[in-house]
């Protein structure tokens, strides 16, 4: 993914991170039917992947489903 460390509340949620976009990302895939590679591109470069990366905000901790909802709306 990236080497960006994310800590919250003074604990490293580096890994939670991580799964959770992986998660989204396959939530994607099969919303959209799209490919793996197509997917977290889209991903990546949408307001919803910055907004989950400020982790003081707690956006992290949903769901996958309510990420990509958030993501869909963007689009």
């Amino acid at each position: 993914m990236n080497d960006a460390v994310y800590i919250f509340n003074g604990k490293d949620i580096t890994m939670s991170v991580c799964i959770q976009i992986r998660a989204v990302v396959d939530v994607l895939q099969e919303r959209l039917n799209i490919d793996f590679a197509e997917a977290i591109d889209r991903f990546y470069n949408s307001r919803t992947y910055e907004v989950l990366h400020q982790v003081e905000n707690g956006f992290w901790a949903e769901s996958a489903e309510y990420i990509a909802d958030r993501f869909m709306e963007e689009q």
